[in-house]
């Protein structure tokens, strides 16, 4: 099983009464382009999880940060606290499961 959630499963969960705990974005750059990624600690599991493509391939990182906040606050309904943080913050060490 992939290590991460995929939108599929995050919506099938929620529809079952399930809901978002936290939510983190990384910002990080990659080959001279900013990319986001979503952490999500959900009611259903107990740690961060990063948002992952379908099949659970790969990491699915966002270049728009609006197009990520709609599918968190719209389709997933999250109205909590969103912490965004650049890669290698050190304040991220609070969050043990969120890799270096």
């Amino acid at each position: 099983m992939a290590r991460g959630l995929q939108e599929g499963e995050i919506k099938q969960e929620l529809q079952s009464g399930g809901h978002l705990r936290n939510v983190l974005i990384i910002t990080k750059h990659v080959n001279g382009i900013v990319e986001h990624l979503a952490y999500i600690r959900p009611s259903w599991r107990r740690e961060f999880l990063p948002l992952r493509t379908w099949g659970g391939k790969e990491d699915r990182t966002y270049r728009d940060l609006d197009r990520l906040l709609m599918l968190l606050r719209d389709e997933f309904q999250y109205d909590g606290f969103i912490g965004l943080y650049l890669d290698g913050d050190p304040t991220l060490a609070r969050y043990r499961a969120i890799p270096d």
